[in-house]
């Protein structure tokens, strides 16, 4: 098993929460009348197959790969996430420093958010800086290196409201269905990918108890647009729905597809044999 990373480094904390099939109360879109109604439609093995699918070549290798491991990723799971499912997860968390693995019970979404990011926070830090993952979705490799940069920057305006944003805007959508793979440049402010709170151990704010995309009216907001820092990932089972396939400005198909490689660490034609395999083995995307 690999020693676990450091993820303070001179009083300031870089903390992630990447929830994976929780069937908890609340957060979801869609509506399941008892726990095990979710339960069942979560755990459903044609459903997981698709998740792992996408973690595995979306959400693992730009976390992996940041240049600065100075950072942790908490991965939120069902406390009877079955076999094999478990192991195989677990196996992701002994092979990455950076991941810890957080089994939870079927309880309210945002307190047990809340009280898995809490046990994992640095009392001793002078700021904590929280960000959201979900388990379909990319950052770039030099997430975590801007991220301790830009709060540097604007750690005067932290210093005197205690709480602010940080959101970088320029991203990918990359739709996985069909027969193929489409991939779309665009900006989204607050989209809460790539995007983080600043935050002070104990002051009781997590970054799930906030809404992403009018995080702007509850604190101050810093945005940078110059880099591709995220990819969004689009596909069947997207709890909030997908987007339009709709590009915002031009790029060539090969200069996307060099930014998933170079910035994302994403090997497109394994995420596509990957997919491949899916729908040999379960048909298209579970709905």
């Amino acid at each position: 098993m690999a020693e676990a990373a450091n993820s303070t480094v001179k009083g300031v904390q870089v903390l992630g929460l990447c929830r994976f099939s929780v069937p908890s109360k609340g957060a979801f879109k869609v509506h399941h009348a008892k726990v095990a109604n979710r339960r069942a439609f979560l755990y459903d093995p044609k459903r997981l197959a698709l998740r792992f699918t996408w973690f595995e070549h979306m959400v693992l290798p730009g976390i992996a790969g940041q240049k600065d491991p100075n950072f942790k990723l908490i991965i939120m799971l069902g406390e009877d996430l079955p076999e094999p499912w478990r192991s195989r997860m677990m196996a992701h968390v002994e092979a990455i420093p950076q991941l810890v693995a957080e089994f939870v019970p079927p309880e309210d979404h945002r307190k047990v958010c809340a009280d898995a990011i809490e046990r994992h926070i640095d009392p001793d830090a002078e700021a904590v800086l929280q960000f959201r993952h979900d388990d379909d979705d990319a950052v770039s490799v030099d997430f975590v290196r801007r991220l301790r940069r830009d709060f540097g920057k604007t750690r005067r305006l932290f210093n005197e409201t205690g709480l602010m944003a940080i959101d970088y805007s320029r991203g990918l959508n990359l739709f996985g269905g069909g027969d193929g793979i489409e991939i779309f440049p665009r900006f989204e402010a607050f989209l809460g990918i790539a995007f983080a709170i600043c935050t002070r151990p104990g002051d009781g704010n997590y970054v799930l108890n906030f809404m992403h995309h009018v995080i702007w009216q509850k604190m101050p907001a810093v945005t940078r647009s110059e880099h591709f820092m995220w990819v969004r990932g689009v596909h069947g089972t997207n709890d909030s729905g997908g987007p339009m396939p709709k590009a915002h400005f031009k790029a060539e198909p090969a200069e996307l597809r060099r930014v998933l490689r170079q910035r994302f660490r994403v090997d497109l034609p394994a995420f596509k044999e990957a997919l491949q395999d899916y729908r040999r083995e379960f048909g298209e995307a579970a709905e």
